[in-house]
């Protein structure tokens, strides 16, 4: 094949074979050097494939030697004669007969040195031909080889092309059908918003409707239990439970023939509930609950008059009142507004609507239970609007608390603290509220351990819950 590499070596050894002989002639033709070349065959027949023949310019560089070192045959004409000009002639000559001689020695090497390479050249040549013709034929089947991967994959990228335009299709229609699922829901929850929207309108308009009427309810209920009030007093009966044995246990303490059985219960007071600065430190968070009150706060049965003073602290009008004359005069002592009275006929002497708070601190406790429904319609009638009551009392709840409650001869009865709540809820107050006070002292409640044991937590909110309780209220 003309195209493969080892021919284009082969051209490229003979055009410097070639070229190499050319110059080596041209050499020997210089103009009266003598050397022309003589006649010699145009093959070696011992060269390599390849190489080209080097006889013609070898016989060239012989012939140049015998010129430049002349030897006379022996039957030479004259010859002794020519031997002694040769030798004039070689002292003449001998400068250039020396660089002729080493210029065709170096001709004559470079020109063994260059047959040689060539030979190697070629050589190289065969081998680098017949490689590359091996690289070639590799080549060859990797092309073909990708080729037929290329058609493969070409039919394969088709097959996918058929796929990926079908799934393109599927994925259109489900978007589509994507799209109206998302439309039907929008307008569904747009829908159900706007349902849920009329629905909240409607229970904002239920509530406050049942709001108004709760509110219409409390108006009605405050003003029954105030015209039953009234019409006790219409009608001359006295705001208390009937029945002699009622009265006698209500007043059995406070009577004012009696100033022996009244220092005895202030003394009373003094060993069982404690001290005026204990009792005025513990009244003083009630007290800031009066702050700004649209009226005087009346305190019924103000004992030594501990409440009033609280509220004077924080600048507020009290007035008080009690029946036991030795803790009225004691409140009197400190100048402060405390009538000795019985408490029902006191606070109806009250100007309707002219009072800003109604407290009795460990009072209701002395009280049958008629008693307490007329202090509590009573207590509506004289608070003005917005006017609060504050009732406390021992907690029936607490077994520790009982221990004590019966300590006083005085109490009739215990008063749970739901139903004081219930009752004040019933007569028409607003936002009744129980706060629980006084917690049992540590030293003489659970020890530690078993009071934080969930299993003993019933038993102590039963015998060790707090010992007083307080019911608020306002008109």
């Amino acid at each position: 094949m003309s195209g493969k590499p080892e021919d284009a070596a082969k051209r490229d050894v003979a055009a410097l074979a070639a070229e190499l002989a050319e110059q080596i002639g041209s050499l020997a033709a210089f103009s009266g050097s003598g050397l022309a070349p003589t006649n010699a065959p145009a093959a070696h027949s011992g060269r390599s494939p390849g190489v080209p023949s080097y006889a013609g310019p070898r016989t060239m560089l012989e012939n140049a030697g015998r010129f430049v070192a002349p030897v006379l045959p022996a039957g030479a004409p004259l010859r002794p004669l020519k031997a002694a000009l040769l030798r004039v002639l070689r002292i003449v000559t001998r400068d250039q007969t020396t660089f002729n001689s080493a210029l065709l020695e170096a001709l004559r090497g470079a020109l063994l040195e260059t047959e040689a390479g060539l030979r190697d050249l070629a050589a190289a040549s065969r081998v680098g031909a017949q490689r590359a013709e091996d690289v070639a034929r590799e080549a060859t089947s990797r092309l073909d080889g990708a080729a037929a991967d290329l058609s493969g994959l070409s039919a394969r990228l088709a097959r996918e092309s058929e796929a990926r335009e079908s799934a393109g299709q599927d994925l259109l229609t489900s978007q589509r059908r994507l799209d109206a699922i998302e439309k039907d829901r929008d307008e569904r929850v747009e829908a159900l918003a706007r349902r849920q929207e009329r629905e909240e309108a409607g229970k904002r308009l239920l509530a406050e409707k049942i709001e108004s009427a709760a509110e219409g309810l409390r108006a009605l209920r405050l003003e029954w239990s105030s015209l039953r009030s009234s019409l006790r007093d219409l009608s001359g009966a006295p705001p208390r439970a009937s029945g002699d044995a009622a009265d006698g246990i209500r007043s059995a303490a406070v009577r004012a023939d009696d100033p022996l059985r009244a220092g005895l219960y202030v003394d009373f007071e003094e060993h069982f509930r404690g001290t005026e600065e204990d009792i005025r430190g513990r009244q003083a968070s009630d007290a800031a609950r009066f702050r700004g009150a649209p009226g005087p706060v009346a305190d019924l049965g103000c004992g030594r008059g501990e409440f009033l003073e609280a509220l004077a602290a924080e600048d507020v009008a009290a007035i008080g009142c009690d029946a036991n004359p030795v803790m009225a005069a004691r409140a009197k002592e400190k100048r402060l507004a405390v009538d000795r009275a019985d408490l029902f006929t006191w606070l109806a002497g009250r100007s309707d609507g002219s009072l800003g708070g109604v407290t009795a601190f460990q009072v209701v406790e002395h009280l049958p239970p008629a008693s307490l429904f007329d202090l509590v319609e009573l207590a509506i009638r004289k608070l003005a609007p917005s006017g609060r009551v504050l009732f406390e009392t021992i907690n029936p709840e607490s077994v520790y608390a009982m221990r004590w409650f019966w300590m006083d001869l005085t109490h009739v009865r215990p008063v749970p603290a739901p139903s004081l709540a219930q009752l004040l809820s019933a007569s028409g107050f607003r936002d009744v509220a129980v706060d629980f006070r006084s917690p049992v002292p540590e030293s003489e409640g659970l020890p530690r351990g078993l009071a934080d044991d969930p299993r003993f937590a019933p038993l102590a909110r039963l015998l060790f819950a707090p010992q007083d309780y307080a019911v608020t209220g306002v008109k």
